[in-house]
């Protein structure tokens, strides 16, 4: 009855740490952790820390071992963001895969493990599906120092994080290598762009002067959930960037139609424009929005 206990505890205690046991937390219930090794119920992944057999090829488990082998580490690089965005199952673990950890310290190699040395602050950390991790805004500033503001973009995109989240990592990383690039992307990221060519449409208009507009703000027409990309709303007035990779899809495609055909019923005029427009004849994108905000401005007779 005692080695039943025991398994049904530790069975108990492996499903509450997505398939983990660690050999060093169950020291009196040392038979019932033999047997289920002796059974291959519980397979070794790393020193003195054991996964479900069935959960071997688990991305997510094989995340929780680590942490759990090593508790002062947090997940990193991509498997952070497979974590924050929850996707870790995405794709299965493969034997030449490894973890990427940030520890405060330098780390002997390890097996399935690639060590960043990190010192992440209390507030920047948290737990997702039971994983430590850093925050989804340290992630991305960390990260703007190389990929000009990709992942910033990216978790904005999906919510989460907030324009007025970033700026706070900022202190954190002062110290670090590519910070004078790092605040620059911060500042950029400040109006909200969910890609590369919103972010330079904005910094467009911001160099012309062109105000009183917002950036991916929710707007709802006739129960339709629309989020423009750059919304001129006293001048009913949208800009949309249409990035050739992603706006050929598909289902892009049709999004893309249906939610113009729902603003222009809603009384929007729309201006799209493509990453050559943007770059190459930017003077005529600048001549087309002004044309229509004055329009606007002559024809209602409240703004005269």
């Amino acid at each position: 009855m005692d080695d039943l206990d025991d398994l049904m505890t530790l069975t108990t205690v492996m499903a509450l740490n997505n398939g983990v046991l660690r050999r060093r937390d169950h020291r009196t219930s040392r038979a019932g952790f033999d047997r289920l090794v002796r059974s291959g119920a519980i397979v070794r992944v790393l020193p003195g820390t054991f996964v479900n057999a069935q959960l071997i090829t688990s991305r997510l488990s094989r995340c929780a071992a680590a942490l759990a082998t090593y508790p002062g580490s947090l997940l990193w690089g991509t498997d952070a963001v497979a974590a924050l965005t929850r996707t870790l199952d995405k794709t299965a673990f493969g034997r030449q895969d490894t973890v990427g950890l940030a520890h405060p310290q330098s780390r002997y190699a390890a097996p399935g493990v690639r060590w960043t040395r990190r010192t992440v602050p209390a507030e920047h950390r948290v737990r997702i599906d039971g994983l430590r991790c850093a925050s989804a805004s340290y992630l991305a500033v960390e990260a703007a120092a190389r990929d000009q503001g990709a992942m910033i973009e990216r978790f904005l995109r999906a919510g989460l994080v907030k324009p007025a989240e970033l700026s706070d990592v900022l202190p954190a990383l002062a110290s670090t290598k590519g910070h004078r690039e790092r605040c620059r992307v911060v500042r950029a990221s400040q109006d909200n762009p969910w890609s590369g060519g919103e972010r330079r449409l904005q910094a467009l208009l911001r160099k012309h002067r062109i105000t009183g507009w917002v950036a991916n703000a929710e707007l709802m027409i006739d129960s339709r959930r629309c989020f423009p990309d750059v919304l001129f709303e006293a001048a009913r007035l949208v800009l949309e960037f249409d990035g050739y990779g992603v706006h050929t899809k598909p289902e892009v495609f049709e999004s893309d139609r249906r939610r113009q055909n729902a603003l222009v019923i809603g009384d929007y005029r729309v201006l799209r424009y493509t990453w050559k427009q943007l770059t190459e004849d930017p003077d005529t994108l600048i001549a087309e929005v002004r044309t229509l905000m004055a329009r606007q401005i002559t024809s209602d007779p409240d703004q005269t």
